[in-house]
């Protein structure tokens, strides 16, 4: 039985679940799609959970904002892992969106962020930014992030 979880959100460009699928080895990970699953997540039977998406309007996405605060009272008892993209400033976002974990009572999340492919808005008129992100560098870094913490 598979005791870890990735649940994310994948859209636009497919940045997170590209690097998600390149550092993550499927077999020792249930991944959940959370715009596309329809089943409910049995939360019970993961130590480790890791929540990834891209950043939207300065957040990560809502839908697993929403995840999080409905299954609040579950999460908190499990060791949980983030992994962003971002069209810009990663970092930023990483220790925002930790300090929005923080404020929920998780204490020790880890965070991984890294730049993502970003066309929104005007940006789509020159093509947008970081077209080759993530990268082969990214997805390095994510697998020594994957090991450094023991996911």
């Amino acid at each position: 039985m598979k005791t870890k979880a990735i649940i994310y959100i994948s859209y636009h460009h497919k940045n997170t679940i590209k690097l998600l699928e390149s550092s993550f080895e499927k077999e020792e990970y249930d991944f959940y799609n959370l715009a596309k699953t329809k089943e409910d997540i049995l939360l019970d039977k993961y130590e480790k959970i890791v929540f990834a998406s891209g950043i939207y309007f300065g957040k990560m996405d809502k839908r697993i904002l929403q995840f999080v605060d409905k299954n609040l009272t579950k999460l908190l008892t499990k060791k949980i892992y983030i992994v962003i993209t971002a069209g810009i400033n990663p970092k930023h976002y990483a220790r925002k969106t930790i300090k929005y974990f923080n404020k929920l009572s998780f204490n020790d999340i880890k965070i991984f962020s890294c730049l993502g492919h970003d066309s929104y808005g005007p940006l789509k008129l020159i093509g947008g930014i970081n077209k080759k992100r993530p990268n082969e560098k990214d997805v390095f870094k994510l697998k020594e992030f994957i090991l450094e913490n023991k996911i």
